[in-house]
């Protein structure tokens, strides 16, 4: 059967109409600082937004999570935010790194800190740059420590009948190589220099929960505890989970109604995230838009014409690895 030429044209011109709205939408989206966050700006003006921090895993790298803090410290529609820990710690400097970022923001706005299944010795460091920290019961808190770890392995190589040689430019220059038994001197060095970095964690723990500094040495030998011994040592404030870390910031920040959490970097494939953000989709806990059903109207355009197809996705770097010492706790292997 013969379409009429008319239909086809009307049909077309609908079709690079729809388009045409999309990218002029996105371009705009994309010009707007804040990313996805940006698009709720000019949708919705909402006022009782809650910014969520996710901090996921060993820590060997702080400039998403820092740059994601900065980014909501910014945003006048977020009222608070919540730093989500599920951490055993990691890598010194960018846990502080984090620390200090959250520090930050909270000099801007309310800050507090949820913790998940674990936040220890890393992760706990960044909860304490918040001014409320919320755990749960049965949270794996504290290793408030420093931890370095070397394997001797010389009988091994004797063993192999192995000779290692090492050309150096100083008697400290393979400290910790695994050819050959630490000196004292060596196990001295590596001491006083993680002693220095407990140190840091230390005050840092005293300055931010207000404990006495030898209260603070007491419980900062490495030991863990649930959520329930940390909030009577004054390691947390509250009990709870993330819903009652909401009600209680969500106070604080004069938020009225139910809050709408927008978390950070949540991220879907190129046009499928603009077309949900519209839509108003919850899958990341967002909130619905004034365009509601807009969204629908261009996947029907895009999925009649094939280009619902072209759809990709990005994959995101691997996390990266790091040396030296480490916030961490002793029993996590990954």
């Amino acid at each position: 059967m013969k379409k009429n030429p008319l239909v086809i044209v009307l049909g077309l011109s609908a079709f690079f109409f729809v388009v045409f709205l999309a990218v002029a939408v996105g371009t705009v989206m994309s010009l707007t600082p804040g990313g996805r966050q940006s698009s709720k700006k000019l949708f919705s003006g909402r006022s009782s937004t809650i910014g969520v921090v996710e901090i996921k895993g060993v820590i060997m790298d702080s400039k998403k999570s820092v740059d994601q803090l900065d980014s909501f410290a910014e945003d006048p529609l977020i009222k608070a935010v919540i730093v989500r820990i599920n951490s055993p710690g990691g890598s010194v400097a960018p846990s502080q790194e984090i620390y200090e970022a959250v520090r930050r923001v909270a000099k801007k706005k309310p800050v507090y800190a949820s913790m998940s299944s674990v936040a220890a010795s890393g992760g706990y460091y960044v909860a304490c740059g918040a001014k409320k920290i919320y755990a749960n019961a049965g949270t794996i808190t504290g290793s408030i420590g420093v931890i370095m770890q070397f394997a001797d392995a010389s009988k091994l190589l004797q063993w192999a009948k192995v000779s290692p040689y090492a050309i150096k430019t100083g008697k400290f220059k393979d400290i910790g190589s695994p050819s050959r038994e630490m000196r004292e001197d060596e196990r001295q060095l590596l001491q006083d220099m993680i002693d220095n970095v407990l140190g840091q964690f230390r005050r840092a723990v005293s300055t931010a929960r207000s404990i006495p500094m030898d209260k603070v040495v007491e419980i900062s030998d490495g030991r863990i505890f649930s959520g329930e011994q940390a909030k009577d040592v004054k390691l947390v404030d509250e009990v709870g989970g993330l819903n009652e870390t909401v009600e209680a910031i969500a106070k604080e920040a004069g938020i009225t109604g139910k809050p709408h959490l927008v978390y950070a970097g949540k991220k879907r494939r190129g046009f499928e995230r603009f077309l949900s953000d519209i839509d108003g989709d919850e899958e990341d806990s967002e909130s619905s838009t004034n365009l509601s059903g807009v969204g629908a109207l261009l996947r029907g355009a895009l999925a009649g014409a094939g280009a619902d197809r072209l759809l990709g996705s990005l994959a995101l770097p691997g996390r990266a690895k790091a040396a030296g010492p480490l916030f961490l706790l002793p029993f996590w292997n990954e």
